[in-house]
Order: structure tokens, then C-alpha cells, then sequence
């Protein structure tokens, strides 16, 4: 009986600790995790990864597509992820978090969003999106820049040119 109950102490003490070690999990490796799901085309470990804003707003993308969340996450177009992307940077402040990753075609940084729902980060698409529309109607505000106009000569080149027809 008492063997009993080590085995049942043990295999309750082994369980806490892959709760507590899934909680613990940092953004960088919920990123991780999501691209080797994706690659995969595991929906189900994709949706664990995503927040509930993110899953919202990919059910109102597939809404408008007439095709289903998981048709849509297991699409493979250009914008899915092939590997894991090079990061950098990863800061947590509370409940959000962002983890700065390279884009292979600018080879800038993005600041990927993350927030920690029922103790596990996820990844905010949600607030990505809302982000980059923000950015979008701030560039939208500035005054147009003037480019210089490259039709017109310059004044050393009038000169010259004048030189020349006096000569």
C-alpha cells in the first residue's frame, strides 16, 4: 500500500513540474514552438500558441475567406514560417512581452507581440496587426516628402554648357 502512494506522490510531483515547466516557458521559445508546430501543420499546438485576440481575429480572417481557422493556419503561402527567424531582444514587462525578430527579407528587426494568458505566453497577432495599422496611419499623417527633381540640370552644368557657346 505504501508503494502505492510513493508511486502516486511521484507521478503527482512529475505532473506539477511539467505544469509548471510548460508555464515557465519564455516568448522566445512559445515563437519556437509555434514555427516547429506550423511546419508540422499541428493546428491544434498552433491554436495553444495564439492568443484569444489572435484567434478571434483569424476567425474573422477565415470568416471572410469562407474557409475554417485550421484551413487557414495549415495554408502554406509565402508569409508562413519555414524556420525559426534569428531573435533578439526578448523583454518582458508583466503580462506582455516582445521578442524582436529578423526579417530575412529587409534583414530588419520586428518586435513580435506576446502576452501571458492563464500563465503561458502566447503570441498576439491581434496586437501586431493593430500595431502596424497604427504605424500605417502615422505615416499616413506626415507631410510628403519633396524628392529633388531629376530633370532639372545643375548650375555647374548650365555653365559649362554657357561656356561653351561663347566659345
Amino acid at each position: 500500500m505504501k508503494t502505492y502512494k510513493l508511486i502516486i506522490i511521484a507521478l503527482c510531483a512529475l505532473a506539477l513540474a511539467a505544469c509548471t515547466s510548460m508555464q515557465a516557458k519564455s516568448p522566445t521559445d512559445t515563437l519556437k514552438a509555434f514555427v516547429e508546430a506550423s511546419k508540422k501543420k499541428d493546428v491544434v499546438e498552433m491554436k495553444k500558441m495564439l492568443s484569444k485576440g489572435s484567434l478571434e481575429l483569424i476567425q474573422k480572417t477565415a470568416d471572410m475567406q469562407k474557409t475554417s481557422v485550421d484551413e487557414l493556419l495549415k495554408k502554406d503561402d509565402e508569409s508562413s514560417l519555414k524556420q525559426t527567424p534569428e531573435t533578439r531582444e526578448e523583454k518582458i514587462e508583466g503580462d506582455k512581452a516582445t521578442v524582436e525578430t529578423k526579417n530575412p527579407v529587409t534583414g530588419d528587426y520586428d518586435k513580435i507581440p506576446f502576452v501571458k494568458e492563464e500563465g503561458v505566453w502566447k503570441i498576439a497577432l491581434d496586437t501586431l496587426m493593430n500595431d502596424m495599422i497604427q504605424k500605417m496611419t502615422e505615416q499616413m499623417k506626415k507631410p510628403p516628402v519633396e524628392m529633388p527633381n531629376s530633370n532639372t540640370t545643375s548650375p555647374s552644368a548650365n555653365s559649362n554648357t554657357n561656356s561653351a557657346n561663347k566659345q
